[in-house]
């Protein structure tokens, strides 16, 4: 039986495609200011248990013209810097018309497949080398905006509460000294004991001033008249009042004596 499947199995043999030739040339880009490298690899594929000849020279050229013209035609359609979109529909454009080579032109007998690779010109390479390292270098700068900001705003942060803590305790500018120069303790102590004494004083003096300007304004005889006032005015309504205690300076100046 498996005698008779190999004598009469007409199924195409697994085979890779039969490297022809190499074509290399230039073809334009959109706007024929640049032109595209281009390569195409050619093969003849395999056609089932029919025996196959080498394809002869005017074969290749008819497939060699083909392959160029449509390739032109593809690549006038793509920008020059879009060199990855245009390879890929270069090769669209010319897997589907070397299927149908041999019904365009009767002298194409074999099966073709052609593989197109697009390289750039090496003055659009400086180009895109420029502007890629231009942008390198924009992306570069906003990175170290970002990173300065964020370092700025710690350190903003950490003075502040530096400052918050300062406004809150009097030994806070003391301390801070000490942490920069902590050699000089006994001087800063120093400093700050005659910095408490002095305010102490000042404080002293402030509270005499207050008493005396009180004195000139007989604050206390105004005291002791409301005191009385209040005190007929509860008699009247006839709310009883505890004494004055003696030692007050608001009792009457009979029960004093």
């Amino acid at each position: 039986m498996s005698f008779l499947i190999k004598q009469f199995n007409f199924a195409p043999e697994p085979s890779l495609p039969r490297e022809s030739d190499i074509l290399a040339f230039p073809s334009p880009a959109h706007g024929e200011a640049f032109d595209f490298a281009v390569t195409v690899r050619l093969s003849q594929l395999p056609d089932g248990r029919r025996s196959q000849s080498m394809p002869d020279r005017e074969e290749i050229g008819r497939v060699s013209a083909l392959v160029r013209q449509t390739v032109r035609v593809a690549t006038r359609k793509h920008s020059i810097f879009e060199p990855a979109v245009a390879e890929k529909a270069v090769n669209e454009v010319l897997d589907e018309r070397l299927a149908e080579a041999s019904r365009i032109d009767r002298a194409i007998i074999c099966r073709w497949s052609g593989r197109a690779e697009l390289e750039l010109p090496e003055e659009v390479k400086e180009i895109r080398r420029a502007h890629l390292v231009h942008m390198h270098q924009i992306e570069a700068q906003t990175e170290a905006a970002k990173l300065r900001v964020k370092k700025l705003r710690e350190s903003s942060a950490a003075w502040e509460q530096l400052l918050s803590e300062a406004t809150r305790s009097s030994f806070a500018r003391y301390a801070i000294r000490l942490t920069e120069n902590a050699d000089a303790t006994a001087d800063i102590f120093e400093k700050m004991l005659d910095a408490r004494r002095k305010d102490a004083e000042e404080l002293l003096e402030l509270v005499a001033k207050i008493v005396d300007a009180q004195r000139a304004a007989s604050v206390y005889d105004l005291v002791l008249a409301s005191d009385s006032a209040l005190r007929g005015a509860f008699e009247r309504l006839g709310v009883p009042l505890p004494p004055a205690d003696p030692d007050s300076l608001f009792a009457p100046l009979d029960e004093i004596s």
